[in-house]
Parts: structure tokens; sequence; C-alpha cells
């Protein structure tokens, strides 16, 4: 080829490299810009924290951080005292002393820190390196040098090319801290990590391919996640990059091309976990994950997602509600035997699978009677919960116990048959709550606690305490829907107030060092009851997989 040609080919070359590049505007300076493509694993924001959450934290913060601060003082003292913790104790004080009173967004950016910089968390091979965008990163150098001041300890350091690098951390596996241009990098390395590697964890020596630019982008539209924080565990990935790790450190581990297609083949029945947020403001955060299964794994396990007993209720202090179709359970497991009986590991390293898989199938093939054999879901409501003055042990609580069963008659006859006073109850199949005899009650709560039990064709439920029959029958009337929910829960922020009492009264039995770590507690749980009105947490199959959420609500302040 001439040489004129060749000079042409690699000029129209070059000039539609820098055309692509401008046409996705790549900043080669943004932390995802130092991610390789092959990363088994990612977190990162696209875009920085939004004005009306951080305003939010900093209202919360200002509250909290002085507690935080307390219980910390709290712990180093006790940990100052062990011989062998003195000197993390030094450290950890010293880090203590510079991020005390920092609780707005303002004060951190004195230490160096960006409220709404960009951060990228993944892989280089298994090792995970974080990388943070500074705001001042001559003030982080200084915190840096004030804490090695305060702790007596420096750490150790050395340059690697035109880079210093501060080390941490034991032999086995040592820590990497570096600040580089307006970046702090942190990574964890084998202790015989060699050059080459420490200069691709610190990011001095680029990826041969990055991650690309759009990838996470597009991942959040097609997952709904926003641009705030979200990211993704490569399972076939993570799992064939373990493998061949185990097989370098020991030759006698080297797998096999049988060993790695069904190792391959069982992550891939999970291949990836994906999370995001997809509501993030002053109001609300919902954060949601997902555990992507291969389909057919995906439609035998919506079979557990039986209809859930009663709905959830907003008044209620806490409620949570959960799929248990013990049957259909038991048939979805021997189903997972039965396909390891046809197609057996051949993989030495798998072999134990085949056995294990055989002595389950035959335990879980023997009959389940009823009425264990009959269940189907399970939902408690607590409805109210406070200490009667005066009473060290027995609490005022009130609320709902329900559980979903084929023959919820069977579970009435059964009682009515261990307890004679209970015999004379009409339990009949038509939700009407009845009200339970002291008589038939334990000595403990007889006459202290109102009892009343409900039955409809396909549930059975309790009432517990004053006034709760009403919310019983109601709960009993609630249409069951089937919507792939296996375990469904709300917690309203004034149980943390809640707890909170609770350590108040643990503690006045205590000695006075302990009575005060608990009172710093009770008073953090304190705000946590103004920060959250509630949070709703679910978790749900869909055709893709297994879906996680959490919905925090905040409260009115």
């Amino acid at each position: 080829m001439p040489l004129r040609t060749r000079i042409l080919r690699h000029l129209a070359l070059a000039t539609s490299l820098v055309v692509a590049a401008c046409g996705k505007n790549v900043d080669t300076s943004a932390p995802l810009a130092f991610v390789p493509a092959d990363t088994p694993y990612l977190f990162a924001n696209v875009e920085p924290t939004p004005d009306a959450a951080i305003a939010h934290w900093r209202e919360q913060m200002q509250g909290a951080w002085p507690l935080f601060t307390e219980m910390m003082d709290q712990m180093l003292a006790e940990v100052g005292k062990k011989a062998e913790d003195a000197d993390a104790a030094k450290v950890l004080t010293a880090v203590l002393a510079e991020v005390r009173g920092r609780s707005t967004p303002e004060q951190w950016r004195e230490l160096g820190f960006d409220a709404k910089g960009h951060v990228a968390f993944y892989g280089v091979d298994l090792w995970p390196v974080m990388r943070l965008e500074l705001s001042d990163p001559e003030a982080f150098r200084a915190m840096i040098a004030r804490i090695e001041q305060g702790s007596g300890k420096a750490l150790d350091s050395k340059r690697i090319g035109e880079q210093e690098v501060r080390i941490f951390g034991a032999d086995e596996v040592r820590g990497l801290l570096a600040v580089e241009g307006k970046h702090l990098v942190i990574a964890l390395a084998p202790g015989a990590a060699d050059e080459v590697l420490e200069r691709r964890l610190l990011g001095i020596d680029r990826p041969a391919e990055i991650l690309d630019p759009d990838a996470l982008a597009q991942f959040n539209k097609a997952r709904g996640y926003l641009p705030y924080g979200s990211g993704w565990v490569d399972t076939r990935r993570l799992v064939a990059m373990i493998a061949t790790k185990a097989s370098q450190l020991d030759a006698a581990k080297l797998l096999d091309a049988t060993c790695r297609e069904e190792i391959d083949a069982l992550a891939a029945k999970a291949p990836r976990f994906a999370f995001g947020y997809r509501e993030f403001d002053a109001k609300q955060m919902t954060m949601h994950a997902r555990i992507d299964l291969e389909p057919a794994l995906a439609k035998a396990l919506s079979a557990l997602a039986v209809p859930l007993t009663g709905a959830v209720r907003d008044d209620a202090l806490l409620d949570f509600a959960m799929a248990m179709p013990v049957l259909k359970a038991r048939d979805f497991f021997v189903a997972q035997a039965d396909a390891v009986a046809k197609a057996p590991f051949r993989c030495a390293e798998l072999a134990s699978i085949n056995q294990d898989m055989a002595d389950a199938k035959a335990k879980l093939e023997q009959t389940i009677p009823p009425p264990l054999g009959d269940l189907t879901a399970a939902r408690i409501t607590i409805s109210r919960f406070s200490w009667n003055p005066g009473e060290e042990s027995v609490p005022d609580v009130a609320g709902t116990f329900l559980l979903g069963s084929g023959n919820p008659a069977l579970l009435a006859s059964l009682a009515q048959m261990t307890s004679p006073a209970l015999a004379g109850v009409p339990i009949l199949p038509d939700g009407k709550a009845v009200p339970l005899p002291a008589a038939a009650l334990p000595p403990q709560i007889a006459g202290k606690v109102d009892l009343d039990v409900a039955m409809t064709t396909n549930a059975i439920g309790v009432a517990f305490g004053k006034d709760e029959a009403p919310r019983l029958e109601a709960a009993l009337a609630a249409p069951a829907t089937a919507d792939g929910t296996l375990i469904a829960t709300r917690m309203r922020g004034e149980v943390y107030a809640k707890i909170g009492d609770a350590f108040g009264r643990a503690g006045a039995a205590l000695p006075a060092e302990m009575r005060k770590q608990l009172d710093a507690q009770r008073k953090l749980y304190a705000l946590y009851a103004q920060w959250f009105d509630h949070i709703d947490a679910d978790l749900v199959v869909v055709p893709e997989g297994i879906d996680f959420s959490e919905r925090v609500v905040f409260g009115a302040h």
C-alpha cells in the first residue's frame, strides 16, 4: 500500500474517532472514564445529587451529627483501653477530630469533599476501586497530614511514577490511597501486587478498553433509575474471574472446560444484580434492586407468590406480610432437585451438589401433614404499642395476626380440641369476630388483653387489644391480590421512638457508663422518628427476576 494511501487512511480513522468522541461528549477526566469495560461490578452517578436532597440531608445531619460523634467518642474510649487496639483508636480519634461539628456540605468542603461530586466504585479484575471527585485536593491533603500528626502515626508511602501513594492495611491485602488531580482514589490490592497492577488500580495506566460512556445512562433508562447513583454486579463475569484467579493461585484448582461450562451455567441462572434510585428528593426516596433470573426459574418462583391475606393499613405502626405456601415451596425445591438428577453435574468441584439435592428431595417428599401443609400466607399488624405506667413486663399492645390457609376450619378445630374453654366458641367462616373467654387464655394475660377470633373460607385471624375486632374483620374482608409479592412490610417512623423508649427503660437498670451510651442511641432514634413518616419494603417476583424495593417517605418538619 502506498505511503500516501496509508497516511490518508490513518487520518480518516483519527478524524472519525474524534468526531465520535465529540458526538458522545466524553469527559475523559470523569470517574467513569477510568472504569474498565470488563468491570465485574459498578456503582456510580451520572449526575450529582440534586440540591433539594442535599438541603434535606443538611437539615437532618445538623441534629444527628453531634449524636453520631458522641457515640463514636464512647466507642473509642472503650477500644483505646485494649493495648492491641490503641494505635487504631488514636487514628480514629484523629479522624473524628477532623469531622466533629461538620454537619453541613459547606463544612465538609473545608476538608476537600464535594457533596455534588461524581463517584465511581468498580473493579479492576476482582480488586475494588473507589474514585471520588474532590472540591479541593490540597484541603484533603492537609486533613490527612493533620490526622497523621494527631495520631502520631504516619501512613507508609511510596511513589509510583510521578504519583505519591499512601499505603495502609495488612500484609495479605493492602490499601492504596492517592490524590490524582481532583480525584481521591482508594483501592485494595494483594499484598504481593506488582507495580503493573498498582498502576492499573490507581488509573495511572488507563484500561485498554473503558466502559462505554453511555452504558450507565442507557442502563438507567432501561431500568427506570435516576442518574444519582446506580449500578450492577455482573454475576457471570464475577464468578468467571474468581474461578480464573483461584486457578492462578493454586494449580490444583485449575478448572477444565466442563467445570467452567457448568459454573457459568449456574451463574447464568442469576446473571446480574442491578440497583438504583427511582425517587430521590426532599419528600421521598425509593431504592430498587433486581436479581435478574433465567426466565424459566423466574416463572417457577412466581408460583410461590400466592395472594397475601389482608392489606396494608396506613394507620398501623408496623405491618409485615409474607407468602408461605408450604406445599408449593416443597414442589419448587423438588423440581430443582429433579433437574439436577436429570442432568447431574460432571465437574468434580460441583459433584457434591448431586448428592445434596438427592438427600434434600428425599426429605422434602415426606408427607407434610395439615394444618402445616395447608398454610399459604401470614400477616401481623401492630396498631398500638406502649408501656403501661408501673407495669414492667406487660406492654399495652394491640393488633391483628392472620394466617392464610386452604383449610382454616381445621386450625380452629385443633385449637378447640386443646382447650375446653374454646370448645363452645362459635368460630364460623363468616368473617365475624368472636371474643375469646378469659378462661381460654394463659393466666399471664387473662383479663389483661382482649382477644377476638374470626375466620373466612381461606384465612383465620386473631385480634389482640381493645377495639381491634373491627380491624380484624376489615383485614379478612380485604380482597387478596395476586401481584407477585412474596413479602410486604410497612413501618411508621414512630416505631423508632418506641425502640428509643425501650432503650430508656433498659438503661435504668444498667451502670452509668452503659446508660450514657444507650441515652445517645435513644436520642438518635427519637430523631429518626421525626425524619421518617413511614418506610415500605417489598419483595416481588416479576417475569425478569426478583425485585426488592424500599420507599422512604420523609416526615414533615
